[in-house]
């Protein structure tokens, strides 16, 4: 599974995205990482964490496990 994956280099708009996400929605900074890559690749995010789920600027899936 893990050879499927891409790795995802942070520049300076995912950096930005970063900033505006953590300070809008007080997250932990990994989440925040994670949300702003996923609004600048456009895609979407499969999670466990239902912290995801109140970022409206992101497609989230949160799984119930």
């Amino acid at each position: 599974m893990l050879a499927a994956c891409t790795k995802i280099t942070l520049n300076q708009a995912i950096t930005e995205l970063t900033i505006k996400t953590r300070r809008k929605y007080a997250i932990k900074l990994p989440d925040a990482i994670i949300a702003a890559s996923a609004k600048f690749l456009q895609m979407p995010v499969l999670t466990a964490d239902k912290a995801f789920a109140k970022i409206k600027e992101i497609d989230c899936f949160v799984l119930e496990l």
